[in-house]
């Protein structure tokens, strides 16, 4: 009996646990005191990192399983329609997996530019589908683009972390993440 695969598990759940730490940066943000607190409440979007890992170093079916199931968890999360992160992220998947093998997986820095541009594609998409609902969409956009600069500030900052943390998670269970083969701690 083959034992089941876990590597859209653990991309999964470590997706879950950046939604959440975002959610919990959000709520911080949203309550902290600034000086022009009226005009400016800070808000994260780590949409960018959900895919990076799993375009990156996971096969292409596993990769698919843990993006649906992040999108899934980040739209029961998020105040979208349903199924927006799901398409979103999907469309971002689907054009990482489709340039991937030209790219050098292994690099963090790399990672990291990828987060960089897939996050402005994804925070983008969302905003133009989103802005329409606003009271007041001319105002909406100066709001966007301060939090598109957090946005990619944080990314910057807890891309190579992020992407620290999955790779580990991968050798503590001894998964090799892109062929799904058992490894020794020394082979990873």
């Amino acid at each position: 009996m083959r034992p089941p695969d876990l590597r859209w598990t653990l991309a999964a759940v470590a997706n879950l646990l950046l939604l959440w730490l975002t959610g919990l940066a959000n709520h911080h943000l949203a309550s902290a005191w600034f000086p022009f607190r009226d005009h400016f409440t800070g808000h994260l979007y780590l949409g960018g990192l959900f895919v990076t890992f799993s375009a990156l170093r996971l096969d292409s079916r596993n990769g698919w399983i843990a993006v649906t199931v992040t999108g899934l968890l980040a739209d029961a999360m998020t105040p979208v329609p349903f199924g927006t992160s799901v398409v979103l992220l999907g469309l971002a998947y689907a054009a990482l997996l489709h340039g991937r093998q030209r790219f050098p997986r292994d690099e963090p820095l790399f990672g990291t530019v990828v987060a960089l541009f897939t996050n402005l594609f994804l925070f983008l998409a969302l905003s133009f589908f989103l802005v329409g609902a606003n009271p007041s969409p001319a105002r909406a956009w100066v709001r966007l683009l301060t939090d598109l600069v957090l946005s990619q500030l944080a990314i910057a900052l807890v891309t190579p972390w992020f992407l620290a943390l999955q790779s580990r998670g991968f050798e503590l269970v001894r998964v090799h993440p892109e062929t799904g083969r058992r490894v020794a701690r020394a082979d990873y």
